[in-house]
């Protein structure tokens, strides 16, 4: 009996103790300032760190440099310009400028607004009504003379312009099926714009109208004109027409060397060709290519 009461007794000390040590580390935990001072200095510091991080910033898009047409001729010669800014047809829109700086403009699209370029043409012409010919903004922009793929002409002071009925795709030449070519005369040149012709062959009557051509614009591929390098009928067509220059409009890279072995090394000038009737290069069918790489919004 006496050893069971000394179990107990010790027991119940052993169970103060225990007791006792929780309530230390309490009041060690609740009656410490120093430490309560820490953890809040530890809080506020990483809070203040993490206000002072700038918010991430992206930078700045550069502008691209601008290269813009030009809207006046000072170069003494007849200026020849493709401006359109359109990634698919860059080679389909020509303004043509006089020696005394007068403008024709010829199929336009995507072509720069009047307050980015104020290019006041005589007159704008489109050879048909597909959007890669027409740019209805621009031509609204301008009072001007216009002819829109229908038969007629036009006189300014340093131009005369008439169209010619043509087919866009076969060789019945009817309305609902037209192309106008377009024929210009200034200051000595004879320049055509044959749109997006799509004919096998050009009539007697056609080659009548059209004269003798110093420089031409003409497509090699369309399909919207049947017309490709196997069936070669823009090669065709321009061989009868048989132009001083040709200007390739609608072609893509294939098309260039079959362009060199028929014709011969190809010119390459950077957006304007400047050129007088004495400058024109001997012989015929020579290929020019005007590099459209003119920048505007």
């Amino acid at each position: 009996m006496k050893k069971y009461i000394i179990c107990m007794m010790a027991i119940m000390v052993l169970l103060q103790g225990c007791s006792k040590t929780d309530n230390t580390n309490e009041l060690i935990s609740d009656n410490n300032p120093e430490v309560d001072t820490k953890k809040d200095e530890d809080t506020d510091s990483t809070a203040d760190t993490t206000a002072d991080i700038p918010e991430p910033t992206s930078a700045p898009t550069p502008e691209p440099d601008l290269i813009l047409p030009q809207a006046t001729n000072d170069s003494g010669k007849v200026r020849i310009q493709t401006a359109s800014k359109s990634i698919a047809y860059p080679y389909n829109s020509y303004i043509i400028s006089s020696v005394n700086g007068e403008n024709v403009v010829l199929d336009p699209t995507e072509m720069p607004k009047k307050d980015v370029v104020d290019f006041s043409p005589a007159a704008i012409i489109s050879t048909h009504s597909h959007p890669d010919h027409v740019d209805n903004a621009f031509s609204k922009a301008y009072e001007c003379e216009k002819l829109n793929f229908s038969k007629g002409e036009i006189q300014t002071d340093d131009f005369y312009i008439y169209t010619i009925l043509s087919s866009h795709n076969g060789d019945v030449i009817k309305e609902s099926n037209q192309n106008v070519i377009v024929v210009l005369e200034v200051d000595g040149l004879r320049i055509v714009h044959m749109g997006d012709i799509g004919q096998t062959e050009l009539t007697e009557e056609q080659l009548t109208e059209l004269g003798d051509i110093d420089i031409a614009f003409m497509q090699f591929e369309n399909s919207y004109s049947g017309m490709s390098l196997e069936n070669e009928k823009g090669f065709n067509l321009i061989e009868q027409l048989n132009p001083t220059i040709v200007v390739p409009t609608h072609y893509t890279p294939d098309a260039v060397p079959v362009l060199e072995e028929k014709y011969g090394a190809i010119t390459e000038v950077l957006n304007s060709l400047e050129i007088t009737k004495e400058e024109l290069p001997e012989g015929s069918l020579n290929v020019y290519i005007i590099k459209n790489e003119y920048k505007f919004r």
